[in-house]
């Protein structure tokens, strides 16, 4: 598949070859506390929990604004098995990543402005020099596309500044989480419907697969954090995953180790409902 596919706009080609893991060092180059009846309230919509925030590039030194979101006034639900983050009103995912509208630069919003000399220059080379501007309308809020085309133009970035694999693995793991939802909004009682939906689904496995296998990765050459993840976050979510990904061998391991782990008994009794969940999916595969 076309990881980058929908950039062409960009003036970015898009490549089928897409390894996330590959080591490239050596090669070149809420609602109102106020006492308030709740019943009584305005209901809080999307548009209320971001505001624009000026920021300057470290490639290419524009300034331009970004959305962000109001996290204090952002009611958490319960997350995914995955931990995908839930909350009431309006999906964080689709303004966790910065991007440039000038040179292309993007990245997650914490590692936006994180860039050493050499990386910059890189950026310049393989980013800015190719990138080419598509003046948008100015929306309220975030469409889902311009959140997936935001996660492309970040995991471009981090290939090209050679970005550690755990923040790679985070791109391509939030892009999946967006696709998902996407997923969702496609019609079947239409042919086109069923064609987009058909192809949203091959890029959410595509992307999933390489956050899966990254992360794997990461936590054997990594030291934590991972994208701010400590190991008992991020076995517990590789865990989930690989029971998705019917890795039930992997999925066993990981969580017998957080079983004997020091990890909060939350963690411990939702692991002993996910082993149950493995032992009949190997029960199955054995079947099979």
């Amino acid at each position: 598949m076309n990881f980058f596919s929908g950039l062409e706009k960009y003036g970015i080609s898009g490549t089928d070859d897409l390894d996330i893991t590959k080591d490239e060092k050596h090669e070149k180059s809420g609602s109102s506390s106020s006492g308030q009846d709740p019943a009584k309230e305005t209901k809080v919509e999307e548009r209320d929990l971001i505001l624009e925030k000026k920021v300057i590039c470290p490639v290419c030194n524009n300034e331009f604004n970004t959305k962000i979101v109001k996290t204090g006034r952002v009611r958490r639900k319960e997350p995914d098995f995955d931990l995908r983050p839930r909350s009431e009103a309006i999906d964080t995912l689709k303004y966790d990543v910065t991007a440039c509208p000038r040179c292309g630069y993007a990245a997650l919003n914490k590692y936006f402005v994180h860039l050493s000399s050499t990386q910059i220059h890189i950026l310049k080379e393989e980013v800015w020099k190719k990138f080419k501007p598509n003046p948008k309308k100015k929306t309220e809020i975030n469409s889902y596309e311009d959140a997936l085309n935001a996660y492309k133009l970040a995991l471009l970035s981090a290939m090209v500044k050679r970005a550690r694999i755990s923040e790679k693995a985070y791109i391509c793991l939030k892009a999946a989480w967006i696709l998902r939802d996407m997923i969702k909004l496609q019609s079947d009682d239409t042919e086109e419907g069923r064609k987009n939906k058909k192809a949203l689904t091959e890029e959410y496995a595509g992307f999933y697969r390489q956050a899966y296998e990254g992360f794997l990765k990461a936590r054997s050459t990594e030291m934590p954090p991972y994208c701010g993840m400590d190991n008992t976050t991020l076995d517990f979510m590789l865990a989930n995953m690989s029971v998705y990904l019917h890795k039930y061998e992997t999925a066993s391991r990981l969580v017998g180790n957080l079983l004997v782990s020091s990890a909060p008994s939350r963690v411990k009794c939702k692991c002993v409902d996910l082993k149950e969940e493995i032992k009949q999916g190997l029960a199955k595969q054995k079947k099979d």
